[in-house]
């Protein structure tokens, strides 16, 4: 429930493509175009909605060093995709250096009330199994937003 009308909200997802999982040499290899979905709750009530401004990513190994990795996300509200297509972050995680890595969205993305909110990232390259602290990657994906209360369209009485 909002605090505030509009509360500010980010909702954070975080994935992990561990192609290292053996101690010595060698580990799991990750297939090119292997996904990962993630559920957003958003605990918002029935006479609110949620509006999502912008998203941020991060990529980075075990070790905590920002990768660029080659990755693809796709935003699913209820049924879903919004925009249709996944689309690439890869510039986004190159671009956090420079002070960038967040991407604003030319119109909201509305999630209302029940709507299943997920975030899905894929891997668009392989990620070999060496003993190697690169190759277990965390995709972090910041939503950037809002929680406000639905407003009545002017003239509304409610019957």
């Amino acid at each position: 429930m909002a605090n505030q009308d509009p509360q500010p909200e980010i909702y954070t997802i975080r994935t992990n493509f561990n192609g290292d999982t053996s101690v010595g040499a060698g580990g799991a290899t990750i297939a090119a175009n292997t996904s990962q979905v993630v559920s957003i709750y958003t605990n918002q009530a029935n006479n609110e909605e949620v509006r999502i401004y912008g998203i941020a990513v991060r990529i980075t190994d075990s070790a905590g060093n920002n990768l660029t990795g080659d990755y693809a996300v796709s935003i699913q509200v209820g049924a879903n995709n919004v925009p249709s297509n996944q689309f690439d972050i890869s510039w986004l995680a190159t671009n956090i250096a420079n002070g960038g890595g967040i991407l604003m969205f030319p119109s909201p993305v509305l999630v209302l009330f029940q709507q299943p909110l997920s975030v899905t990232v894929t891997t668009r390259s392989q990620i070999t199994g060496a003993a190697d602290p690169a190759n277990n990657q965390t995709v972090v994906v910041d939503l950037i937003g809002e929680l406000a209360i639905q407003k009545a369209p002017p003239g509304y009485r409610g019957v």
